[in-house]
């Protein structure tokens, strides 16, 4: 996906940390902007994903496809995974397109740019915007999907903050063409390196009235600066710029009140949930809040009562190939030189890429239970069943 110019400070992406601690955005304006190999990765996959989907749905030579694909290989963050990855995108456009039974084909962009509800204006006085991955629409339906290159925690589509601004923003496009004939709104996110596609419904009038009821009070108090902060998990999930250094964040981590009683001289099972969901985002912070400190003393900075030392350091060879023959040479026999090992199922599938990988790998890969991970009762994953692990079968049935 291109950089836009112009970076929305109201983003759909961070949607639901403005939405939920309007004085966020202002806090954190100051704040530069960092990006990272992995945000990269996920730019370099977006542009990968709507080459082949222009490819599936627009008029382009295949000449034209393999030089710019060619040219979106060759960078270096580039893996072969990504081309499952994004094949699995289109494949999922394209069923979209194709249960529009009485017209298959739909109304159908790529990379559509759309203003935002939130009222937010560029230097030049005009809406600010954002890019939905891509549109369709057919049969009084606007579906708006999300391709997402990310393989750390699966994102729901349920009630996503993100997809419902996008939602809205193509209902202003698009209205002028298709009038109140859109009734449904359906949006999904693909995350193919995590087997997630989520979707989820609505109707026109309930997005519509989330807008104008919730949407635009938040983006005003945001745009203004006012309201309380308010520390949630949206703080760290998206990305909140003074995560480490919030007041009101480390004032909620570190305030910590007396379990009510003195006997008995256990937590109770309802304590020890209690202390958990206490602890979790207290480690969170922490850890943040470390990588700050250290950061700032690096510059130059005082953070008082510590300092920074040199870590661990490791030994390495000055020049391989010399040092070997001079090892060999004084008696060091060449086997116990190089180390050999079997090649693991998900490095090979990231060097062959999904669908070789399943090809040649075909009935030799069996999926070992995990770990018990002890989660908040909310994630959406089915309870770990010992019984079924002792028989053999998967570990969640």
């Amino acid at each position: 996906m291109p950089t836009p110019e112009y970076h929305a400070k109201l983003s759909p992406s961070s949607a639901a940390r403005w939405l939920n601690c309007t004085p966020s955005m202002r806090l954190g304006e100051n704040v530069p902007d960092e990006t990272s190999k992995y945000a990269e990765a996920g730019r370099l996959a977006h542009s990968i994903a709507e080459l082949k989907a222009r490819k599936k749905f627009f008029v382009m030579s295949k000449r034209t496809y393999n030089s710019q694909l060619k040219k979106l290989q060759d960078n270096p963050l580039y893996e072969k995974a990504m081309d499952g990855y994004t094949d699995l995108y289109v494949e999922a456009l394209t069923e979209h397109a194709m249960s529009f039974k009485e017209c298959p084909s739909t109304a159908l962009e790529i990379e559509v740019p759309i203003g935002l509800v939130t009222g937010e204006k560029k230097e030049d006085g005009s809406p600010a915007g954002g890019t939905a991955d891509c549109t369709q629409i057919g049969e009084g339906v606007l579906w708006v999907t999300d391709y997402k290159n990310g393989s750390g925690v699966p994102v729901s589509a349920e009630d996503n903050p993100q997809m419902k601004l996008y939602a809205l923003g193509a209902l202003a496009l698009y209205r002028p063409f298709y009038g109140d004939t859109i009734q449904t709104i359906r949006v999904t996110i693909v995350q193919p390196a995590l087997n997630n596609i989520s979707d989820w419904e609505t109707s026109r009038e309930e997005l519509e009235a989330w807008g104008r009821d919730t949407v635009a009070p938040a983006a005003a108090k945001a745009w203004a600066g006012e309201g309380e902060q308010n520390p949630g998990e949206w703080c760290k999930s998206h990305f909140c710029p003074i995560f480490a250094t919030c007041r009101a964040r480390a004032t909620s981590a570190l305030s910590i009140e007396e379990f009510k009683g003195t006997l008995p001289a256990t937590l109770s099972p309802t304590e020890i949930a209690d202390a958990l969901a206490r602890g979790e985002p207290l480690v969170s912070w922490y850890n943040a809040l470390r990588a700050y400190a250290l950061e700032e003393v690096l510059k130059g900075h005082e953070i008082p009562g510590y300092k920074a030392v040199e870590g661990r350091g490791s030994r390495e060879w000055d020049d391989l190939d010399a040092a070997f023959a001079d090892l060999q040479a004084r008696g060091v026999v060449e086997a116990i030189l190089w180390e050999y090992k079997p090649v693991t199922p998900p490095a090979l599938e990231k060097a062959l890429g999904k669908k070789d990988f399943e090809k040649a790998a075909e009935g030799h890969v069996v999926k070992t239970p995990g770990k018990p991970t002890l989660v908040p009762e909310s994630d959406p994953k089915p309870a770990y069943n010992p019984a079924a692990v002792a028989f053999g079968a998967p570990a969640n049935e």
